[in-house]
């Protein structure tokens, strides 16, 4: 196998480990499956056309996909920014896509400015195709960017895995003709998002296309830019005229066309709380809600009672300050006075709230604690309902149990709900779309600090937060089989708030064994989807806390280091996983047992790692080990004891004993069948390692049709551009380079390549692998 480079396919005996439901001694599992790949920042290694040029005519005329429901009724001004964006827009880039970055603080209309531009040039007519990508967080950018492939109706929409949809939106934005214009609008970038923003997603070429950031912050706003080609947009507050008006339009009175008088107060209304759009929109809301006057806003800003909040802001302010940098990201360049005032501005709609609504005031408790940019309502009462059928007197939090009793009646009402909802709308505390049955409700994120220091008890904030870490994972643990790849877009829904929530349990010092859990599943979420940086640190993150909370050796504990050792192996980081999986197989043997099943995964998977280092003597010696071991324990025909005789014939095709790998292969493949299924990933990794067999034997006829029959099941299964059907594929081109068909198989490599280069990154070593074959083969 040496000598062609060929790729065979694994299987891990414990995939990954996550403990079950109980406090920290949940019962740990484990899956099989072939490792998927490192995703770096791609380059393309060689010239080669994109394989998703859409040649059938499918493509929509046009697509303008915006959240519309959260724009403005009341925007007005912005003529001159409007003007920059469209004179940045107008200027030629060479080959590049021409970029506008607009910064500056929150509430001072960002996300607003970037809309109207985008729906006033859609109405114009100045762009075929227009998309809107949230980029608060790498999942959030992941989900979003992914949904062009579905907007734009592309061969690989039904693709499962992330990976793939990422490599073809970018192709397709890439190689669109200059004649399809697009816009691609990428919203709140945050320092956690930039990396993989211009490594990764952002097109390098097309001068059809613009690229628009809106950013909190000037230091990300000129990584975002290319020096001579890009226009960087400082949004200051809008002047007083135009704040005026902005708050005569939402309040629904006059501007300057009443007596000065009330001009005057108006003017005065809208400085004292430095123009900012946010606070605003706010007063306006509430002057219309209560019929309230200027004088009469103006005196309750004022007011002792205002005083006190500001106060109580003042002596947290470094706690605020502190959530609002680490867990908000809620920088801000407000004078003291300019955000106490803000604050005020916000106070008598909360005091309503907590004065006369109090179905509104436990659903703004509750959505203070979700990741405020897309709460799907639905969770929140999928995880009522589920709490609803149990015993509530079992739960972890007991403390609370008269509040969450309060909170799952309200969400198993739909009139209650509703009319909360509506509550919470008319003072503009939030903003909320409906499509189709599904109701997701957003919140800026100041409104949400302001909601936990006004309407949550210091001392009761814990607990709340525990509350929302209950229904929310109660309702994440009803998804069935988080891992499978049919399910992956209903767990990404919960990605991003059990991630919010997780910042605000380490702020809080607070262990919670169900967010440790739950935790741990959105690393693995991220490792399916092929997003192994940021399974790295969320699955390192877990395991600080397991350490922590449980101790070094705690079964659980050691789970979370098998993770970790995994990803790192997808990577191509070798050496670290091999340190991770040798102390976490010693620790195993003398805290479980030497045959317990979780000792076998790890010996299993560090085997895998000697194999892939070369060492083969050492590998097939744990592997023979650890096949009787599982035949004794866990059966003949059990998943993981197929996986391991299947990674034992990986060994000896490495050491040339073809026909000893053979015979154990063919064994693997029918059992495979018959116990999991015909298409079962594990099933494909089989055929695809007798393929491989037939090749070394010089058996070209019948390794091409196992290998065709294996790689167009695994587009089906996995997705055209999933890392093992790119194996598949490579290996493909090597048998019919063994057949002699040299032009099909350097055409099918220079695929594989070029793919490998954007989904695995150009050091990866199945990149340079893959390489350098086909620098061998163009000689």
């Amino acid at each position: 196998m040496q000598t062609d480079n060929t790729h065979a396919e694994t299987g891990f005996g414990g995939h990954f480990n996550s403990h079950g439901g109980s406090m920290f001694m949940g019962n740990s599992f484990s899956t099989n499956g072939a490792p998927l790949y490192f995703e770096s920042s791609p380059e393309t290694i060689v010239c080669w056309e994109s394989p998703w040029r859409n040649t059938d005519n499918s493509l929509p005329a046009s697509v303008c996909e915006l959240p519309v429901f959260i724009l403005s009724s009341y925007f007005t001004g912005r003529k001159d920014e409007l003007q920059q964006i469209n004179r940045a827009f107008s200027a030629t880039s060479g080959d590049l896509p021409a970029r506008c970055v607009i910064h500056g603080m929150p509430g001072v209309g960002k996300t607003q400015l970037a809309l109207q531009y985008a729906m006033r040039a859609s109405e114009e007519s100045q762009y075929m195709y227009t998309f809107w990508v949230s980029a608060g967080s790498v999942e959030k950018l992941t989900r979003d960017f992914s949904k062009l492939v579905d907007l734009l109706r592309l061969p690989g929409q039904y693709a499962l895995d992330q990976v793939t949809k990422l490599t073809m939106a970018r192709a397709w934005l890439e190689d669109a003709t200059a004649a399809t214009k697009w816009l691609l609008i990428l919203d709140n970038v945050t320092q956690e998002t930039t990396a993989k923003i211009l490594g990764e997603v952002l097109p390098r070429r097309n001068s059809g296309g613009r690229l628009l950031f809106t950013t909190r912050t000037a230091t990300i706003a000129e990584s975002c830019t290319v020096p001579g080609k890009s226009i960087m947009l400082a949004l200051q507050p809008p002047g007083n005229d135009d704040a005026v008006a902005m708050l005569a339009a939402g309040a629904d009175i006059g501007g300057k066309s009443t007596e000065e008088a009330s001009y005057r107060d108006l003017e005065l209304l809208v400085r004292s709380v430095g123009n900012l759009p946010l606070a605003i929109d706010q007063a306006a809301s509430y002057m219309k809600g209560y019929e309230s006057s200027t004088k009469e806003l103006l005196n309750l800003y004022q007011s002792e009672e205002i005083m006190e909040v500001i106060e109580a802001w003042q002596r947290s302010g470094s706690d605020c300050r502190l959530t609002g940098t680490q867990v908000l990201s809620w920088e801000n360049d407000l004078s003291r006075y300019e955000e106490e005032s803000v604050v005020a501005t916000f106070v008598p709609a909360l005091n309503r709230i907590l004065q006369t609504a109090p179905d509104a005031l436990i659903l703004l408790r509750i959505l203070s604690f979700c990741d405020p940019e897309n709460i799907p309502i639905s969770i929140l009462r999928q995880g009522c309902e589920a709490l609803y059928q149990e015993d509530r007197r079992n739960i972890s939090i007991s403390s609370v149990v008269n509040e969450l009793e309060a909170v799952i009646s309200l969400f198993r009402s739909s009139i209650r709900l509703s009319k909360a909802v509506q509550e919470i709308k008319r003072l503009s505390l939030a903003v909320s779309t409906l499509e189709g049955s599904e109701l997701t409700v957003r919140i800026h994120d100041l409104v949400q600090l302001l909601i936990r220091l006004k309407l949550i008890a210091a001392a009761e904030r814990e607990r709340w937060l525990e509350m929302v870490i209950c229904i929310v994972c109660k309702a994440f643990e009803g998804i069935g089989d988080r891992r499978s790849p049919k399910n992956w877009n209903q767990c990404g829904q919960f990605i991003s708030h059990i991630e919010f929530m997780g910042d605000f349990a380490a702020q809080y010092e607070l262990h919670n064994a169900t967010l440790l859990d739950a935790s741990t599943w959105a690393a693995i979420y991220f490792d399916m989807c092929g997003l192994y940086p940021k399974a790295a640190i969320l699955h390192k993150q877990t395991l600080d806390r397991k350490q922590t909370v449980l101790g070094k050796e705690h079964p659980d504990t050691l789970n979370s280091i098998n993770n970790l050792a995994l990803t790192y192996w997808k990577q191509g980081r070798w050496i670290g996983a091999e340190e991770l999986q040798v102390g976490v197989t010693e620790k195993r043997k003398r805290v479980l047992s030497e045959e317990h099943p979780d000792t076998l995964n790890s010996i299993n998977d560090l085997a895998l790692t000697y194999w892939k280092q070369g060492r083969w003597i050492e590998a097939e010696e744990l592997q023979v080990g650890v096949i009787e071991k599982r035949k004794r324990v866990l059966g003949e025909e059990h998943p993981n004891t197929l996986a391991s005789i299947n990674n034992l014939v990986l060994t000896y095709l490495e050491q040339g004993r073809w026909n000893e790998a053979e015979e154990l292969q063919v064994g693997v493949v029918e059992k495979t069948k018959r116990v999991l299924a015909e298409e079962h990933p594990d099933t494909l990794n089989s055929i695809h390692n007798l393929a491989l067999t037939y090749l070394e034997q010089g058996r070209w006829n019948e390794a091409e049709e196992l290998q065709v029959g294996v790689t167009e099941k695994k587009k089906r299964v996995l997705g055209e551009e999933h890392p093992n059907t790119l194996t598949s594929m490579k290996n493909l081109a090597f048998i019919w380079k063994a057949q002699g068909r040299n032009v099909k198989a350097i055409n099918l490599m220079e695929k594989c390549v070029y793919l490998r280069s954007r989904i695995l990154g150009v050091d990866h070593p199945e990149t340079l692998d893959s390489s350098r074959a086909l620098t061998e083969w163009q000689k």
